[in-house]
């Protein structure tokens, strides 16, 4: 009795300790399951049979499809696609694939007894480069057509110094235009790189007076150039916004509508509608092709050679920077009608 007594209080003590320890290790293994749940990453851990120790609910969102924890990856997923992708993952362990519309990036770790696959989704990031390549492709293109021409004629001038007088000057409006080109494309890029890393905040929105900013549109160069009448109907009085950006989205508008309308009309109008600022530029013009529609608003896309092809992407970004949104409605031969909202 009296060995008993001496080591219980030894013994008890022992337990007390492994319980805590065991109590810790249970409350790290729970954040650490809070963890893996909530990256965005997705991590399977399988056992050398292809049985699953652990997984998530973001490789279900990859994969739509669900595993459960203690099955074999062929038991659980009975997607034939998915079976494939991991049969050919396990053998040829590649890093990057193409799998049902996404991107994705494997990692695999070797364990005793097993392995652990990280799943990464790279479809924004991929397409987000791919983008950008395409982006300084069609720039470098843009950029180079007038500088080109300016090179061009400038060499023709300094070369040949018995041109007449006339032929002088031809070539003289040539670089000049040519110039005005570069340079508002040249701005145009800048102005789409600012927007696209600009963030809204309060302090650069106003309370705009609207007849005193439509009065301000850079339009009346446009109106002496063609017999097109212009009309203007606007029931808004004020709206909170940023004046720059306001002004920005009508101009491209307004000038697009008169560069692509011959005669008629053009008409701008806006109102409020369910919490909504509308605004609404309508012309005459030559219309937009059905299956131009969807392209238009793509950066250097134009329908014609003339200009940047950079005005409407730049509408584009900016109504989606303020969570509106943009449509369009065209006939051929008709005219054109943008809605922003």
């Amino acid at each position: 009795g009296n060995v008993f007594f001496r080591v219980f209080p030894i013994v008890s003590k022992i337990i007390e300790r492994q319980s805590q320890k065991i109590d810790k290790l249970s409350l790290h293994r729970s954040n650490l399951l809070k963890v893996i749940e909530n990256i965005k990453l997705g991590v399977l851990l399988v056992d050398s049979k292809n049985t699953v120790i652990l997984t998530q609910t973001y490789i279900s969102f990859i994969f739509g499809c669900n595993i459960e924890q203690g099955q074999s990856i062929i038991d659980g997923w009975k997607n034939y696609k998915v079976l494939t992708l991991f049969d050919k993952f396990t053998k040829e362990n590649f890093q990057k694939i193409e799998f049902e519309h996404k991107i994705l990036k494997f990692h695999k770790i070797s364990i005793e007894n097993g392995y652990i696959i990280i799943i990464e989704d790279i479809t924004k990031e991929e397409s987000y480069q791919a983008m950008k390549m395409n982006f300084f492709s069609n720039a470098s293109h843009e950029l180079k057509t007038p500088i080109t021409s300016i090179v061009g004629y400038a060499e023709t001038l300094l070369l040949n110094k018995d041109i007449d007088k006339k032929d002088q000057n031809k070539f003289l409006k040539y670089i000049y235009k040519n110039a005005l080109n570069l340079n508002d494309l040249i701005n145009n890029i800048l102005q789409l790189a600012e927007i696209e890393h600009f963030k809204q905040s309060s302090d650069v929105l106003t309370d705009i007076d609207v007849e005193t900013l439509l009065l301000e549109l850079n339009i009346n160069h446009l109106l002496n150039s063609k017999n097109i009448e212009f009309i203007k109907e606007c029931s808004i009085k004020t709206i909170h916004f940023n004046e720059y950006h306001l002004k920005t989205i009508l101009n491209n508008l307004l000038d697009n509508a008169f560069f692509y309308t011959k005669e008629g009309y053009i008409k701008l109008k806006c109102y409020e509608d369910d919490n909504y600022y509308v605004f609404e530029v309508k012309d005459s013009g030559i219309g937009i092709e059905k299956s131009q529609q969807d392209k238009i608003f793509e950066r250097f896309y134009k329908i014609k050679s003339k200009g940047s092809g950079l005005g409407l992407a730049i509408v584009k970004h900016l109504v989606l920077l303020y969570n509106g949104s943009i449509e369009l409605e065209s006939t051929v031969g008709v005219g054109s009608l943008f809605r922003l909202k």
